[in-house]
């Protein structure tokens, strides 16, 4: 993504807490699977990352690979899936509504527009509206606020517990929101985090 390198260093300058969580050895890698994206993303939806993945492993082990072309072909194996009966429902209704997936392209750069599209299918809210646009788009400016690892790491790096400092905050990371998202997810979770 050519915006990374210049973000960081914009970071660097005005935000002196940026380097404390920042990792210059990693750095986001976008998923051009959709599919695959949207299915991490559901898993993930008000779990750990690590209860996430693990679901996303025997999800994988039980259907095979993740792409739509797969999960429509074997529709009747998502109700073996360990997943909630909500996420199931989100799931076969992303199949039948997954034309409104498609006509999302890699150059698409507003987050509003894909948030539309995206809700419109069941189970399918603005948190992972916000994954999708940052693990498959790769949009340089999204802010999680919904996201507990988030929050989390922000009131740790920024010692503001009650969120009081966070306008002024966040209005240093304008324009590079998902460069900061990114690195306080990675430094939560002690490693990088890819979808």
């Amino acid at each position: 993504m050519n915006y990374w390198k210049k973000g960081c260093n914009h970071l660097l300058k005005c935000d002196p807490v940026f380097e404390k969580y920042y990792n210059p050895k990693h750095q986001l890698k976008t998923n051009k699977n959709k599919f695959d994206v949207l299915f991490k993303s559901i898993c993930s939806q008000q779990i750990s990352v690590s209860a996430a993945m693990s679901i996303y492993k025997n999800s994988k082990h039980i259907i095979g690979p993740i792409n739509f072309t797969n999960f429509t072909n074997n529709k009747n194996k998502i109700t073996k899936l360990p997943l909630s009966n909500n996420k199931k429902k989100c799931l076969i209704s992303l199949l039948e509504n997954y034309h409104l997936v498609s006509k999302i392209k890699l150059n698409e750069n507003s987050f509003e527009k894909v948030n539309k599209d995206l809700t419109q299918i069941f189970g399918i809210g603005r948190w992972t509206a916000e994954m999708f646009s940052i693990f498959y788009l790769g949009l340089p400016d999204i802010m999680p606020l919904g996201d507990l690892g988030f929050i989390n790491a922000y009131k740790k790096y920024y010692n503001d517990v009650k969120f009081k400092k966070f306008s002024k905050n966040s209005y240093k990371w304008s324009k590079y929101s998902t460069i900061v998202t990114w690195y306080l997810w990675s430094s939560y979770d002690s490693e990088p985090l890819y979808l």
